[in-house]
Formats: C-alpha cells, sequence, structure tokens
C-alpha cells in the first residue's frame, strides 16, 4: 500500500495528471454552488462521472508510462527472464495509483456537497445519496482500468489518451444508438453514468436497471484489467500477442460471459428497449389509415376504436393548421400506468415524441387524451424541422426547445379550466409571473423557466403567429427559429405587438388570480431542495389514506424545506383529519389562512378545506360561512363547482350521498350512494348532476345523459350549469348521439370563448367521424 501512495504522489506531481485531478476534485465541489447540485445526489453524480469518465483514463495512461520511466531507470542490463505473475504485479503497479486518485477525486466534492446542504440548507444531505456512489465509484474504476489499457497498447502518452477518448466514443455511440434508433429515452453508459429521462420526472429513485447497470460496469473493469495483464509484455511495458494460460483464460470467459448474458437480457433488465420488445410488453395493435397504434393487451374493443379515430381526428386537426403532413406511418405506443412507461422506456409521467422516428408514447388516460394533439404536433411538423432529429435546431444540431415546444402547445391549443391559451397567458402577464418569451425562443432560456409558465407563453405566441400571420410563415420559423427571415421583422417586434394583444384582453380579477394558483410553482432549478421535496411529496401522497400519521410527518418535512408552498400545510391538515384530530387540523388551517390572505385563488382552496373540518365537525355554521367566503372570492371552476354542491349537502335531506361524493370510496359505493338518495330527492339538482359526472367516467354515457338533462332542467348555479352542458354533450357523443350533440353544440347565452371552442370541437368530432367512418360510434350496451 505504501507503493501505492507512493506512486499515486509521484503522479499527481506531474502537470497534465495533477491538472486532471484538480480539476475533477475542484471543479466537482465548486458545483456545489449551482441549484440541484448541492447535494450528493443524481445531478452531482452524473456530473462527477462524465468528469471522470472523460479524464480519469488519462490518469491511468500517465501512470503506466510512470511504470516505464520506472523500469527504464533501473540498472542497465540483460532483461531478467519472465517471473510467474510479473505481468500481473506490474500491470496491477499501473492501476493502483491511477484507481486510488480517481476515487479520491471525488471525495472532496462529496464531502462539499454534504456539508452544504447540512449546514447551508435544510435538505438532507442522504436524501438521495445513493445515486453518487452508484453513478461516480463505477465510473471511476472503468476510466482507471481502461486508461491502463490505452497507456500499455500505444508508446506515447499522446496517443494513449487518444485511444482511451475514442473507446469513450465508441461506448457513446452504443449508448445513444437505442436512443436514437429505439424507443427509448433513459441512457447508461459505462464511463459517464446514467440519464434517467426527461428532466420533468421529478420523483427519482434507485432502480434495479440502474444495479444492474453497475454490475455490469465492474464486470467490464475486471475484464478490461484481466485482458491488460493476459496480454502485457512485462520486458517492454507493452501490450503484445495474448499467451493463453488456463486460469486467465477462465476469468475472461466468466467475465464477459455474464456481460454477454447481461447484454442479451438487457430488455428484461431494464437496460435497453427494442421496438420489438416493446410491442411483446404491450401486446396489441391496431392499424388505421396513417397509423400504427399499440396498445397495452386486454383494452376493451370499444376503447381501442374509439381511440384510433381518435388519432385519425387529431391527425386531421394538425393537418389543417400546419398546412401537411409528413409521408409515412405514425407509431402510437399507448402505457398502462406512469409506473411502466418509466420501466419500459425511461418517462413515468411525461409523455413524449420522436419526430425523427414519426412516434409518439403517451400514458393511459381519459378520453379524450389530455396531451395526444400536443405530441402528435411535434411528430406532425417533423417535414419544416431541421437536423437528423427534424426539430427546431441551431446549426442543424443544437435543439431550440422554446419553437419546439411551442410549436406544440400552438397547435394544440388546449382549454384548460374554462380558459383558453391566450387568457392564461394574459393572466400570468398580470401576475408578474411571466418569464420573456424573447429568452425562452433562445438556446437556454426554455430550461431556466417553469414549464407551466414556458409553455403557455411560447405556445400562445406562436399561435398568435399563426393566427396573424398564417401558417406558412410558422412552417418557414421551425427550421431554425429565424424570426426575421420567416416574418421580416426582428423577434422583439413580433413579441411586443404579442404581448400588446395580450394586455387588451379583458380579464376578470378571478381569472388573474387562478393565474398565480396556476403558475405559482418556480423551475426545478429555483425551488429548495427540488429532488428531495418532490419525493417526499409522492410519499405522503401514497401514504396519506392508509398511514397518515407518517404523511403528517412527510408533510410537515417537506413544509419546513419550502414554506412558501401552501400545498403542504393542506396535506398536513388532511392528515390530521384523518387522524381525527380536527381542532389541529383547523388550526393549521387558519394560519396558513393568515399566510395566503392576499392569494384570493388558494384562499379559496383553504377556506374549502377549513369548511370540510367544520363539516365533519358537526358545525354546520361555520362550514356554510366559509363556503359563502370561498363563493365570494371567485375562485376556478372547479372549486366553485365543489363548494356549491357543498353548501346544497349542508340542507339537504340526503346531505351523507352529496358528501359522501369527495371521499375516497371504492367507484361502486359512490354511484350506489347517489342513486339510493334519488330514491328520497328524486328531483335533487346536485344529485342528478354528480350521478352524471360519474357515469361518464366510468364509461355509461348514455345512462349520463339522462341525468345530466335532469340536472339542468332544475337550473342549477351557473358553474354547474356549464360543467353539466360539456358534460351532456360529451356523453351524448360518446353514446353515439350525434344528433344530440348538433342540437347542443349551439352557442348558449353567457358562453365564453373557452365553452364555445369546446362545444365546437365535439361537434366538429361528429363531422369527422359522418365524413371518415360514415358515423359515430355507437357502444354496444347503448340501445339496451
Amino acid at each position: 500500500m505504501r507503493q501505492v501512495l507512493i506512486r499515486a504522489r509521484n503522479l499527481l506531481r506531474r502537470p497534465a495528471p495533477g491538472l486532471s485531478a484538480g480539476l475533477l476534485a475542484l471543479g466537482g465541489s465548486a458545483l456545489v454552488f449551482l441549484p440541484l447540485f448541492g447535494v450528493p445526489g443524481l445531478e452531482l453524480g452524473l456530473a462527477l462521472s462524465i468528469g471522470v469518465g472523460l479524464l480519469g483514463g488519462g490518469l491511468g495512461v500517465a501512470s503506466v508510462h510512470q511504470e516505464r520511466r520506472l523500469l527504464t531507470s533501473q540498472e542497465a542490463g540483460p532483461p531478467p527472464p519472465p517471473r510467474e505473475g510479473a505481468s500481473q504485479r506490474l500491470a496491477w503497479r499501473a492501476l493502483a495509483p491511477a484507481l486510488l486518485v480517481n476515487l479520491a477525486v471525488l471525495v472532496p466534492p462529496f464531502l462539499a456537497a454534504t456539508l452544504y446542504a447540512w449546514l447551508g440548507t435544510q435538505c438532507d444531505p442522504f436524501a438521495l445519496v445513493a445515486f453518487y456512489p452508484l453513478l461516480a465509484v463505477p465510473s471511476a474504476g472503468l476510466a482507471s482500468a481502461v486508461g491502463v489499457f490505452s497507456g500499455f497498447a500505444t508508446q506515447r502518452a499522446g496517443r494513449g489518451v487518444a485511444l482511451y477518448l475514442g473507446l469513450v466514443a465508441v461506448s457513446l455511440c452504443v449508448t445513444v444508438a437505442p436512443i436514437v434508433f429505439g424507443p427509448q429515452v433513459f441512457a447508461f453508459n459505462p464511463f459517464l453514468g446514467y440519464l434517467p429521462g426527461p428532466l420533468y420526472d421529478e420523483v427519482l429513485s434507485v432502480s434495479p436497471a440502474l444495479l444492474w447497470f453497475r454490475v455490469e460496469t465492474l464486470l467490464l473493469l475486471v475484464g478490461v484489467h484481466a485482458l491488460t495483464v493476459e496480454c502485457l509484455d512485462t520486458a517492454r511495458a507493452r501490450l503484445g500477442r495474448p499467451r493463453p494460460r488456463g486460469g486467465a483464460l477462465v476469468l475472461l470467459g466468466l467475465v464477459f460471459g455474464a456481460v454477454l448474458l447481461l447484454e442479451v437480457n438487457a430488455p428484461a433488465l431494464g437496460l435497453r428497449m427494442t421496438d420489438a420488445t416493446l410491442r411483446e410488453r404491450l401486446g396489441g395493435e391496431r392499424q388505421t389509415e396513417h397509423f400504427d397504434f399499440i396498445y397495452p393487451r386486454g383494452m376493451p374493443r370499444e376503447d381501442v376504436e374509439r381511440r384510433a379515430r381518435d388519432l385519425e381526428f387529431r391527425h386531421a386537426q394538425l393537418a389543417g393548421f400546419l398546412g401537411g403532413a409528413p409521408e409515412g406511418r405514425i407509431r402510437v405506443w399507448l402505457y398502462r400506468t406512469d409506473e411502466e412507461k418509466q420501466r419500459l422506456v425511461g418517462a413515468g409521467r411525461t409523455q413524449y415524441a420522436k419526430p425523427w422516428r414519426l412516434e409518439l408514447h403517451i400514458n393511459g388516460r381519459d378520453y379524450p387524451h389530455p396531451t395526444l394533439k400536443h405530441e402528435l404536433a411535434h411528430v406532425m411538423a417533423a417535414p419544416w424541422g431541421s437536423g437528423p432529429f427534424r426539430v427546431t435546431t441551431r446549426f442543424g444540431l443544437w435543439p431550440l426547445m422554446g419553437v419546439i415546444e411551442g410549436m406544440a402547445v400552438a397547435a394544440d391549443n388546449p382549454v384548460q379550466g374554462e380558459l383558453t391559451l391566450d387568457e392564461w397567458a394574459a393572466g400570468m402577464r398580470r401576475q408578474q409571473l411571466a418569464p420573456d418569451v424573447r429568452k425562452l425562443v433562445g438556446p437556454e432560456g426554455f430550461y431556466q423557466s417553469a414549464p407551466a409558465r414556458a409553455y403557455t407563453l411560447v405556445g400562445s405566441f406562436l399561435r398568435y403567429l399563426a393566427d396573424t400571420h398564417g401558417a406558412e410563415k410558422l412552417r418557414a420559423l421551425y427550421a431554425h427559429a429565424d424570426f426575421q427571415a420567416a416574418y421580416g421583422r426582428s423577434l422583439d417586434a413580433l413579441a411586443t405587438e404579442w404581448e400588446r394583444h395580450l394586455d387588451a384582453l379583458p380579464l376578470d380579477e378571478a381569472t388573474v388570480s387562478r393565474a398565480f394558483q396556476r403558475f405559482r410553482t418556480g423551475s426545478l432549478f429555483a425551488r429548495a431542495c427540488a429532488r428531495e421535496v418532490a419525493r417526499l411529496q409522492d410519499e405522503a401522497r401514497q401514504l396519506l389514506a392508509s398511514e397518515p400519521e407518517r404523511a403528517l410527518t412527510v408533510y410537515e418535512r417537506a413544509a419546513r424545506l419550502q414554506p412558501q408552498e401552501p400545498s403542504f400545510l393542506l396535506g398536513q391538515a388532511q392528515a390530521l383529519e384523518r387522524l381525527e384530530r380536527p381542532d389541529e387540523a383547523a388550526a393549521v388551517l387558519a394560519r396558513l389562512a393568515g399566510t395566503v390572505k392576499e392569494q384570493p385563488a388558494m384562499r379559496a382552496e383553504v377556506a374549502l378545506a377549513q369548511a370540510d373540518v367544520a363539516a365533519r365537525s358537526g358545525q354546520t355554521g361555520p362550514a356554510r360561512a366559509f363556503l359563502d367566503e370561498v363563493l365570494s372570492l371567485t375562485p376556478s371552476p372547479e372549486v366553485t363547482r365543489t363548494a356549491q354542491v357543498k353548501l346544497a349537502a349542508l340542507d339537504s335531506p340526503v346531505r351523507d350521498a352529496l358528501q359522501g361524493y369527495f371521499q375516497e370510496e371504492a367507484e361502486e359505493l359512490r354511484l350506489l350512494r347517489l342513486s339510493t338518495a334519488l330514491q328520497t330527492a328524486p328531483q335533487d339538482v346536485y344529485l342528478h348532476y354528480l350521478l352524471g359526472r360519474r357515469l361518464v367516467q366510468v364509461g355509461a354515457p348514455r345512462l349520463a345523459l339522462g341525468h345530466l338533462t335532469r340536472a339542468l332542467e332544475g337550473q342549477p348555479p351557473d358553474a354547474i350549469r356549464r360543467e353539466a352542458r360539456r358534460l351532456q354533450i360529451q356523453a351524448a357523443y360518446l353514446g353515439g348521439d350525434c344528433g344530440t350533440v348538433r342540437h347542443l353544440a349551439g352557442s348558449a347565452p353567457g358562453d365564453t370563448t373557452a365553452q364555445r371552442a369546446l362545444s365546437a370541437e365535439w361537434l366538429e368530432r361528429c363531422e369527422f367521424d359522418t365524413r371518415r367512418f360514415g358515423g359515430p360510434l355507437v357502444p354496444r350496451d347503448a340501445f339496451r
């Protein structure tokens, strides 16, 4: 060990190895001042694995040349006869100091991040600590072994470093190939570490696939070192022809046999995914005019047909907006759950598209799928993209995500919460939450902003350009985001014109307040202890029903880390209620109400929670006062409808059924409660509305239609009337009754722009079905 330490010290005294080690140790330590790198987790581990993967091999090469100098400095004379084990000793004397230095440089960044998180923040330094050694340590080991191999394989140090970097480049090609030519978005590289997938999947955990990957890395380390020993000519300190020996051959066979076994089973272990394996895992396939639709085996036939029609409908919509469509068939992969998608292709909650492969990957969602049109727009815009990936790029390679995502949002033009895209963007501007769109469409500004804000703003901007200047110019813009070339005007002039358009939109105070509620959460890079909090939030959500005591503890921890986020105090109140501690829940909510009193939308949510606590405690008067306060704050339509139902329940003879609707109960029990209550109050507007709503959601649209019609006949409050009418049109379409859709889809007094857009789309679906398929899809049980 003493000789290893001496060799390592001498290695560091030389300029190039010393500079590399210092850069890794000090540069890695300085990273702690960047967002997400201040704790020893995925980001810091990935940075160090990349650093040591690129620079660590040079230390191995330098160590080999140090050994050569030591050999040549010995007394001149005839070379001694080779001794048993000489090649092993020489290879180890070269490997050990390089390995020691490469592992040692990982310690300062780890200690710096741990101390920074411990002393400078409230983050738990060890919340995701397993990622650091799993990513950095095996990369350091393999870099050392391959560096030693490269050093012995060449005569000069420069050529050894070039050979090493060439091997890293080859490994990178092997890593990138399944992402470019296959369906996955995760990446495993033995030198450079692991990339789990999109940044928007904030909840991270060590997966079995990562463990298998690092087992493979360690096997490669052992194999490369054994190969070096087997081929090493000790007299020249160079690699030569291998000298077959039984023990070494057995070791090499075992090691590379194990690696081969892992590679053969890579799709099953989660190390790689192929189209063929993915088709087999999902199991179902349906072909339409423009699509290959791959879906989970066991999906009901009617659901498959409806989704197939939806694909063709969205294709027609987008082709009309963009002025064309790509040639070739488009593949759509549908997954049962977020967890299945995460395991198979590496993006759990994030939907994504690969325009160059004409494919998209989406999670199973309610019909119509909320993000299908957005993801399909990425693929449909491919003919006007640039570079190998057929998207907006600078110099053909650097993607400009602001324009890429902005085009998809503009093409989708979603209506959310009864507000249009422009109304959300205008509300964001009036709350001073909007980043500068000029930066969002640049090379890095999009990543620095919260996703909800960035997507909405660039989508509104590009939709405005499409509506005012036409689709042809928007297509020209999509290649390289050159606004001057596409529009003959500067980006600043176009952005200013759009901002004036937004600022002129009439918005009430409620809309502006709702914009704050939706867009208050900042970027992942701007939130304290973001990865840890994301994990805590996910854990608390899962624990709330079964272990409220633990959920309370987790919510309290999250609230300490991000005290400005009110949802964690709301979670605490929920947990306290489940623990039958209503007084404590009321105290938490009262404290929270004081902190959000200047935020009407958030205050409404708190008041709604206070009403629930009061109602469950039998305090009808305070509950009514809280619900009246909710309605006075004109919150989102969802909160307004909930408050109206709960207020009606306080004086209703079917109070238990109405209040039970909002509890976490089995779907069958909810429906039973509501249908039983109708026997007591057959004219109750709220019962008919809730029952109709649930029947639409569980796939019984024709049964739902009657209840929704009865609810509307009873003159419900405006917010419920608008939602019941929307559901009524949807139920009519899903029930195959396009005549009713046409009757209902006409403008009603008081309809907003968003409501008219939603009604028009259901009518458009009917017209499309009639034109393309000869009529709507009628459920099998529609007339039973």
